[in-house]
């Protein structure tokens, strides 16, 4: 399938899934609204739940740059926690990475099957964030206070100002000044002040 049409088939699904949901969309109309044959759509999908497969799969790469932002020991770690801040700011003004969060969430209510599995593929998606807190923490970085829980509060604090409200009421993206007081008070709360 050449890009462009594979494109349009992830298109229409990511469309249908969030109108209908997995249980009310079928191949065929996955096919019609792609415009694609339903012989070319089952060459690379056997199954509507490959295909949701595919949207999950895009869903994960839009969150990889939460991963991708190791500890720095040359780097001041405000500046730092301002680039796991900023990014996941441009990621709630995606309207794509809302639309895409929302099936995932919906699909994950309807069938416990489906949250474990989901669950599982994300889980490592927030691995990143606490990754950095026990590098910050190893590096004695971080004042003393358990990594695990520095994370749990940066990112709760993300979700909360960033992205619930984002996702379920459909708010506008919030505003930077907001994600830079967390990250303010982020660096107050456990990062451990230069020895004089």
């Amino acid at each position: 399938m050449s890009s462009t049409k594979q494109q349009a088939v992830i298109g229409a699904a990511i469309a249908l899934f969030a109108q209908r949901g997995l249980a009310g969309t079928t191949m065929e109309a996955v096919a019609t609204k792609a415009k694609v044959s339903k012989r070319t759509l089952y060459k690379y999908y056997s199954n509507k739940e490959q295909l949701f497969d595919g949207v999950v799969d895009l869903l994960i790469e839009r969150i990889r740059p939460l991963k991708d932002n190791p500890f720095c020991t040359q780097t001041p770690i405000k500046e730092q926690l301002q680039k796991l801040a900023d990014v996941a700011l441009k990621l709630t003004q995606d309207k794509d990475y809302l639309t895409l969060s929302r099936i995932i969430m919906i699909e994950s209510l309807r069938s416990k099957t489906r949250a474990v599995m989901l669950d599982e593929r994300f889980k490592h998606c927030e691995q990143g964030i606490n990754h950095w807190f026990d590098e910050a923490h190893r590096k004695g970085a971080l004042k003393d206070v358990a990594p695990d829980i520095a994370a749990v509060v940066f990112f709760g604090g993300l979700k909360e100002l960033a992205f619930w409200d984002q996702l379920f009421t459909w708010q506008p993206p919030v505003d930077k000044e907001k994600l830079n007081a967390l990250v303010e008070l982020t660096s107050k709360m456990f990062v451990q002040p230069p020895l004089k």
